[in-house]
């Protein structure tokens, strides 16, 4: 998730420029919590990047909140949702800190949601004895009904081409960027309010002498991702799968994915492959430098790999015959989502015995108990029957749970 208060170097809400009547109905809700009042919870809602979650993280440090956060990739059902969020709703931090809830991108997980998230979303807001904050892009989204009548809504409107200016000229600033006044005003025009993507243009035409209208356009229609990907694979020129790139509100990561899984079904010579991909680990690497050190420079070289660098790895005019696909690594985390709920309820079980994360027993002691099992009965040590007996046994496991452990290594 972009760090967007942090690179701009926002201190407190006071510098958050735009948007001063939401700010001020935050500041309301946050100082009655602070006296004691019971609040519903609040909605913020608004298009992308204009500041709704800055906002937020900053009310957040101001009064001292502890922040509990979860975004649509990390929600995916009513567990995830329960055994993360519930306990953190009726307590306090390890330091006596005030939690606050904050569910991010909350109307867009209609595809990620089953049938009880809604419900266990209800639960959070009914015994939460901590404040609790969603945000999303369209408040009227069908995916959200169930929060009608239960939350607040929080209003954040496009951002004038003015506040995107002296954001964008804050951030020249803090990245030591040279970029003319004219060219700030140029993508601050074209940025139709969306400060985020104003940022992205910035970076593209940093240290460029050229007209920035040869890269940028108009923030005002979404690119589905075919058309997004043909306008990398078949262009002939590095501006247009860049300018293709500005335009889409896919994610960095899910934009990778894509274009990893279709380079070979665009890209039949081994070498035009081998130059693709070679831009994309290179789009990777500075995806993660911006991350790790705060320092988002080092976008403009990401989003010029990922777009122009995979675009001009071609030799020959790109084959058409084979449709695009679907990242199978994406799919393969769809498919496996009843066999991980199931490690991860599982390796509760065993929290007693090994005294250590979830995570780390899933990653851990589990693999290492799965594993012994397969070798156990590889080298027929033991009947496959009587190493289940022996984990239902040992760990206290029913026997498709004991099943499932043995399966891991033997799939």
């Amino acid at each position: 998730m972009f760090d967007y208060e942090s690179f701009y170097g926002l201190a407190s809400m006071e510098e958050l420029l735009g948007n001063a009547t939401a700010v001020r109905q935050l500041e309301s809700f946050a100082s009655e919590i602070d006296s004691g009042r019971t609040r519903k919870p609040l909605l913020i809602y608004g298009p992308p990047g204009v500041g709704k979650t800055a906002a937020v993280h900053l009310l957040a440090e101001k009064h001292r909140w502890n922040v509990v956060e979860m975004g649509a990739d990390d929600y995916r059902d009513a567990a995830s949702i329960e055994h993360r969020l519930v306990a953190a709703a009726t307590s306090r931090s390890l330091f006596g800190k005030r939690n606050v809830i904050i569910l991010d991108e909350i109307d867009e997980l209609a595809a990620g949601f089953d049938k009880g998230a809604g419900s266990a979303i209800g639960t959070l807001i009914k015994e939460s004895r901590n404040p609790v904050i969603f945000i999303a892009n369209d408040m009227w989204d069908r995916s959200i009904t169930f929060l009608r009548g239960k939350a607040d809504p929080v209003r954040f409107l496009r951002l004038p081409a003015d506040t995107i200016a002296k954001l964008l000229q804050k951030a020249c600033s803090r990245a030591d960027l040279h970029v003319d006044s004219k060219q700030i005003e140029t993508i601050s025009l074209r940025s139709n309010g969306d400060a985020r993507s104003a940022l992205n243009d910035l970076f593209a035409i940093a240290g460029s002498v050229e007209d920035t209208t040869d890269v940028l356009g108009m923030r005002d229609k979404k690119i589905d991702v075919f058309e997004l990907l043909d306008k990398i694979f078949f262009s002939n020129s590095a501006s247009a799968p860049l300018r293709a790139i500005m335009n889409t509100d896919l994610s960095n990561d899910m934009l990778i994915s894509w274009l990893d899984e279709n380079v070979p079904r665009r890209y039949l010579k081994a070498s035009e492959m081998r130059k693709a991909y070679d831009s994309l680990s290179l789009a990777t690497m500075f995806s993660t430098r911006a991350v790790r050190s705060q320092y988002y420079a080092y976008w403009r070289y990401m989003n010029a790999f990922m777009s122009s660098g995979v675009g001009l790895a071609k030799e020959v005019y790109p084959d058409r015959r084979y449709s695009y696909v679907f990242p199978q690594r994406i799919k393969t985390l769809s498919g496996t989502k009843e066999t991980r709920k199931q490690n991860v309820a599982i390796a509760k079980k065993l929290q007693r015995r090994f005294h250590a994360s979830v995570a780390d027993i899933v990653r851990g002691e589990l693999e290492m108990i799965s594993a012994q099992a397969a070798h156990d009965i590889a080298h027929e040590i033991a009947k496959q029957e009587d190493v289940i007996e022996g984990l239902m046994s040992d760990y206290g496991l029913d026997e498709s749970e004991a099943k499932s452990v043995l399966q891991m290594h033997t799939c």
